[in-house]
């Protein structure tokens, strides 16, 4: 019976042993092993496929560029082939805020709206300038008082020419604007203004008179010159009304130059 015993716990001890040498640590390393490698390997297949999409979608080139706008001045061939050689980089490569800066240096164009459409296609919009006056021989005034250079067109010819200082391009514009609104009533237009270069201001209306209103108070002169030409001018042949009075004006008359002096016309200076 010991014997026995002694056998059963020998063979006990000797299966215990056992099964600690047969432990599963060696199968967990190699499965972690297996799991890290595949991993990695996924990683870097993905992103192989998202370096390869990446480049075929950086490499796609512009097959179709479009430029639209109502344009009078504007080549749009031309326009096409200066932004050509820029298109060359790839759709995605493309800058737009590139080809508006190279647009909006061009005669004529007053404002350009740039768009991408996927997969393949640029669309250019061009809005040309509308000039309301001539300045100078160099170029036109737009509706914002901004200069662009431009040759003179025979289709403008009728527009008011501005003549002053350099930078004095918006402000004259305005006083024209305001000048002009305080002439329609009496249907008289504004052909020529002009400041010099001490800010004194003439101005040329469309039926050959001439005001000199002066650097200071132009309104009042203005407005002076209105009760003026109600009164007592509008049916005479009048060259020209200088208003650098206080109250009055100088009056010149037809072509003997005859010179005449109105005083506490209107009331004002």
């Amino acid at each position: 019976m010991k014997v026995n015993r002694s056998h059963v716990k020998t063979t006990r001890r000797q299966t215990a042993i056992g099964a600690r040498a047969t432990s599963p640590v060696p199968t967990s390393r190699l499965r972690k092993w297996v799991n890290r490698t595949v991993l990695v390997l996924g990683a870097g297949l993905v992103s192989g496929g998202l370096y390869n999409g990446g480049m075929a979608l950086w490499s796609q080139q512009v097959e179709t560029l479009s430029v639209m706008g109502e344009v009078r001045h504007i080549d749009i061939n031309a326009i096409e082939a200066r932004l050509a050689p820029r298109l060359s980089a790839g759709f995605l490569a493309t800058d737009l805020s590139d080809l508006r800066q190279e647009l909006e240096a061009l005669p004529w164009v007053y404002k350009v709206n740039t768009r991408k459409r996927w997969p393949s296609r640029i669309e250019v919009h061009l809005v040309e300038q509308r000039p309301l006056a001539r300045w100078g021989e160099a170029g036109y005034l737009n509706h914002e008082g901004q200069f662009f250079a431009a040759n003179q067109h025979p289709l403008y010819d009728g527009l008011p020419l501005l003549q002053g200082p350099d930078g004095s391009e918006a402000s004259l514009m305005r006083r024209y604007q305001t000048l002009a609104s305080m002439l329609e009533p009496e249907q008289l237009v504004i052909h020529e203004l002009s400041l010099d270069e001490l800010g004194q201001v003439s101005v040329q209306l469309d039926n050959g008179l001439t005001l000199q209103l002066g650097s200071g108070e132009m309104l009042q002169r203005v407005t002076r010159f209105r009760e003026l030409w109600r009164q007592k001018l509008a049916a005479q042949a009048v060259r020209q009304v200088d208003l650098r009075y206080e109250h009055g004006a100088a009056v010149t008359f037809g072509e003997t130059r005859r010179s005449m002096q109105l005083t506490r016309v209107g009331g004002e200076g």
